[in-house]
């Protein structure tokens, strides 16, 4: 049995990240990017009105005051989206509309709000201001926010709505990412039901199935196919090469103990693979095995406990597929615990558990009750992970321990 640490470094060293591939910011939507992206645009673009009012000439208005309006003759009006090539000169202004290009001339806009119109005896349009700004109000300036040739994203991020919205400001239509690599699920045991209520039956409804559907997406991985197979090395087999066909990474439910069906050892070994560790000194999920497939495939054997599924998928699944994604390891949190905790010294612990922040600003963990592993309802109430060393039997109230939230989040991933 090897510890957590040394799985993580045989997953580590056997897999590699998938080749990236040029494709839309909205078709790599949770991809890692390939290469870093730099903006092709200034923005804004070009400098423009931050809001409907009038464009103006600082200095025209400097001398403007409460009672002592002053009178500027409109030219013009500047919608958004066109370029108005109308000078404004001394006393003069054009009414603007929030994103039109400012006119040349006009240095600062007005607020549409501040400005009392009235109509000249020649029928022009006049505007009164009645406050003194300075140059520049109002106005983006080109660039502003960011110039032509910086980079927005460096490589090894992950594509989000955010930076989706960036590089479409920056004018970026293409990037180089690797996408989500390609899943598939087994659930094993002939006594699982897929739906309806089993009741009488000796068959339990099979959640480890949707659990995985569901989780995948937030882990990093595309799921391409959901497959079931008996307990028995040449239906399973047969299943693992079906399943790989499609997929880079395998993930099997059961089978991975040491009863007498638990024959996912052997069908790794009859559908042409080789397993490369199997138990590994962690509570809940101790079975957990790792294997190579024909043709540069994956396998990862999570046990059947539903909870010891979720710790596999946590701990196991998401860090492979971080892998394969070329990212950088994710980081724990520290955080106190909030009553003492014991457990064995040999094996690491995963707990469901609730993170809190105090009143004086510390991350506060508590493990919830209910920590078996066939008990799924306390993963309701968790929003983390706790998380034990092995050299720790116990942990007193107040003493630091490691966390991770129940899914992978940004603030979680090294630059």
């Amino acid at each position: 049995m090897i510890t957590y640490s040394e799985a993580l470094e045989q997953i580590v060293a056997a897999l590699k990240p998938a080749a990236p591939v040029t494709v839309g910011p909205g078709a790599a939507l949770g991809a890692g990017l390939g290469k870093p992206v730099a903006s092709r645009l200034n923005v804004p673009d070009f400098d423009n009105a931050a809001m409907d009012g009038i464009a103006v000439r600082a200095a025209d208005v400097a001398q403007a005051a409460a009672g002592r309006p002053v009178t500027l003759r409109v030219i013009g009006v500047a919608p958004a989206g066109h370029r108005s090539e109308q000078n404004v000169d001394a006393g003069q202004a054009v009414e603007i509309m929030t994103g039109a290009p400012m006119p040349p001339g006009a240095d600062t806009v007005i607020p549409v709000e501040r400005v009392e119109w009235r109509e000249a005896d020649g029928g022009d349009k006049l505007a009164l201001v009645e406050m003194a700004t300075e140059r520049g109000r109002n106005v983006r300036r080109a660039g502003e926010d960011f110039c032509a040739g910086d980079q927005l994203l460096a490589a090894g991020n992950v594509l989000s709505p955010e930076a989706v919205m960036n590089l479409a400001a920056g004018g970026v239509d293409e990037v180089v990412a690797v996408l989500p690599p390609a899943v598939a699920v087994i659930t094993t045991g002939s006594e699982l039901a897929a739906s309806g209520a089993p009741t009488g039956t000796g068959k339990i409804r099979d959640s480890n199935g949707p659990y995985l559907a569901a989780g995948l997406a937030p882990m990093g991985g595309a799921l391409v196919g959901m497959h079931s197979a008996a307990d028995e090395p040449d239906a399973l087999a047969a299943a693992m090469t079906a399943a790989a066909a499609g997929a880079q990474l395998v993930l099997t439910t059961g089978g991975v103990s040491a009863g007498k069906f638990d024959c996912v050892p052997a069908a790794v070994v009859a559908a042409g693979g080789e397993v490369l560790f199997h138990k590994v000194a962690i509570r809940p999920g101790k079975p957990m095995l790792f294997a190579a497939l024909p043709d540069d495939r994956w396998l990862l054997g999570l046990p059947g406990n539903p909870v010891a599924v979720a710790v596999g998928l946590r701990f196991f699944v998401a860090p492979a597929l971080r892998v394969l994604r070329g990212l950088a390891p994710e980081q724990a949190l520290p955080a106190r615990s909030s009553h003492a905790i014991r457990k064995r010294p040999d094996l690491r612990f995963f707990g469901k558990a609730s993170a809190t922040v105090s009143a004086a600003g510390q991350l506060e963990v508590a493990l919830l009750p209910g920590q078996e592993s066939f008990r799924v309802r306390p993963l309701l109430a968790a929003n983390c992970w706790a998380i034990v060393a092995e050299d720790r039997d116990e942990v007193a109230p107040g003493e630091l321990i490691e966390i991770a939230p129940l899914y992978p989040t940004s603030f979680l991933q090294t630059s």
